[in-house]
């Protein structure tokens, strides 16, 4: 009887390891903290390839728009996921346009198997590093 209920164990570990990979949207609205508290707003569409690493790319409007790609890092904890974002993003700021350094951290809530609500901060880092404070909802697909 062990045997079969470990096997079960390991199975649905697995299942559920591997249920973790794909592709997922989330959609933000916060503040800009680094321009006077304005208001701002973001959506990203990203693959995770397991439960701790994936890719995502996204947008950032605020006084300045912001074009992004980075590099997520997961780390999985009963109630909720911790995750930090390293990445590059192109700044258009008033026709002007330059590159930058993405980066921050934020924690992912489960409600249902397939939505989370985040809060996460991040910034982007040129010549004026912006920082963000922001929340939202997550869908995996």
């Amino acid at each position: 009887m062990r045997k079969l209920i470990s096997i079960i164990l390991a199975a649905t570990a697995g299942i559920a390891y591997a249920d973790d990979a794909g592709v997922y949207i989330n959609a933000n609205a916060g503040i800009n903290t680094g321009s006077n508290y304005q208001f701002a707003y973001n959506a990203n569409a990203g693959y995770m390839f397991n439960r701790y690493l994936g890719v995502e790319a996204g947008f950032t409007g605020a006084s300045t728009s912001y074009w992004d790609a980075a590099i997520k890092g997961v780390l999985p904890i009963p109630i909720v996921d911790i995750y930090g974002r390293l990445g590059m993003s192109y700044v258009n700021n008033y026709g002007s346009t330059s590159g930058a350094v993405l980066y921050g951290v934020g924690v992912a809530f489960p409600i249902l198997p397939y939505i989370r609500i985040n809060i996460e901060d991040y910034a982007i880092s040129n010549a004026s590093t912006q920082n963000f404070l922001m929340g939202g909802l997550e869908v995996k697909f």
